[in-house]
């Protein structure tokens, strides 16, 4: 009856032991998988992005910016976090894109300076739970540009609102 009786708080111990830990790996899980999320949602911005400046015309930088984030964006990611580049032929940045002979064959949209920061139980990854997180970018063959026909009439570029 004695060893009963020293045996009677053990259970409560090994459940708040067991339980802690498990959720404790749960909510990392879930941290991850967060993580995760938001790595495929900047990996489709670049996407997006790139497929949007390839049918704008190259001086609407801002209207891309705005249509690219009306959708799901990371927190803490900004404007200032997108890149958009115009390339010629042999995937060199183009000096000029306003040039009217600009050679611009492909469009290229990255992430450029984008640090996550982890919340909660991961705050112990990177610094105080801010890592750099690696560079997306998407390359697409450009399309109209802006430029949606020329003018029967005058023989004049028709440019495309992109709106």
């Amino acid at each position: 009856m004695r060893r009963l009786h020293d045996q009677q708080g053990i259970t409560i111990v090994e459940f708040t032991l067991v339980a802690s830990t498990l959720l404790l790996l749960v909510f990392a899980i879930l941290e991850l998988g967060y993580f995760t999320f938001n790595l495929q949602a900047l990996n489709d911005l670049t996407r997006r992005a790139a497929r949007i400046a390839t049918v704008c015309q190259v001086d609407d930088g801002d209207v891309i910016r705005s249509l690219t984030m009306s959708e799901f964006v990371p927190k803490g990611f900004t404007n200032a976090n997108l890149k958009i580049d115009y390339l010629d032929a042999e995937g060199v940045s183009v000096p000029n894109v306003l040039a009217d002979d600009a050679p611009i064959h492909y469009v290229k949209a990255e992430v450029v300076d984008y640090n996550y920061g982890f919340s909660g139980i991961l705050n112990f990854l990177g610094d105080n739970g801010v890592i750099s997180v690696p560079a997306f970018e998407t390359v697409l063959v450009r399309e109209s540009l802006g430029v949606g026909r020329l003018d029967s009439s005058t023989g004049d570029k028709v440019y495309i609102d992109c709106k």
